[in-house]
């Protein structure tokens, strides 16, 4: 079977950079906010990872040309972090349980020789479309002292075993210890509505850059998250009309009393 490609653009000069990880996902929450960071950041492209792994489709420009789908590595250095931040088009199908291990795999095989032993994840976890006002995030680990290390970080570790951190979210980190490497996962809790959910991303963002120590504007992901709102209340007035209007007619279907 094929594998993944990489393709490096740029070669960079990298002192043990921490992993940051936000492919799509539920919300859009890992996407939304590793893509908010590369822009207030600056972050430059480095590499492209290509995969016979993902959807057979190509992506449409907005110059109307076509491209493969990919995910793509960016470089960011601070006074005291360095980054290597992986966003994308897509993941491999949920049920794609051979096309996940292998994109993963090939995603650990090609940040190890930056000397990568630090990654933190990010997604989203699901309500079951209950509305979240103030989203929490929630947490877990590769280590018990990864747990206690940043238990302060306004992060609610997950406590359920036998729970699921499905995609590269999860294994990335689970694969990645087996390497010798460590690592938080952080998911933004969400009603899962099929939107990109800002107020969650705008949540895990927050937690994530206080563990790194640098400041980025949060000011658009507010703008976004505030019509992420307005859709979704758009969304539970359409649901309470056709409740309405169904329950109306399982009245009518009664008919008159004579």
């Amino acid at each position: 079977m094929k594998r993944s490609i990489i393709r490096e653009l740029k070669k960079i000069e990298m002192h043990n950079p921490i992993l940051i990880e936000g492919l799509p996902g539920i919300g859009l929450i890992g996407k939304l906010a590793a893509d908010h960071l590369i822009s207030e950041l600056h972050a430059e492209k480095f590499a492209e990872l290509y995969s016979p792994q993902f959807m057979h489709q190509a992506v449409v420009e907005s110059d109307s040309t076509v491209r493969p789908m990919r995910n793509e590595f960016y470089y960011w250095k601070g006074k005291n972090v360095e980054l290597v931040i992986l966003v994308g088009d897509t993941q491999p199908q949920p049920t794609d349980s051979y096309g996940h291990y292998e994109v993963v795999g090939a995603i650990l095989d090609y940040i190890e020789q930056f000397g990568v032993t630090t990654m933190f994840t990010l997604g989203g976890s699901s309500t079951g479309g209950q509305e979240v006002k103030t989203p929490r995030v929630f947490g877990a680990a590769t280590t018990v002292e990864m747990v206690e290390k940043y238990s302060e970080a306004s992060i609610t570790f997950k406590s359920d075993p036998g729970s699921a951190i499905v995609g590269a979210s999860g294994l990335l980190l689970a694969l990645g210890y087996l390497r010798g490497m460590q690592g938080v996962c952080l998911l933004g809790e969400s009603p899962g509505y099929l939107v990109i959910d800002a107020r969650s991303a705008k949540s895990v963002l927050e937690v994530l850059t206080k563990i790194l120590g640098i400041d980025v504007d949060m000011s658009e992901l507010e703008r976004r998250a505030q019509e992420t709102e307005q859709f979704i209340k758009k969304v539970q007035d359409m649901e309470k009309k056709q409740r309405l209007q169904q329950q109306l007619k399982e009245l009518g279907d009664f008919g008159y009393i004579r």
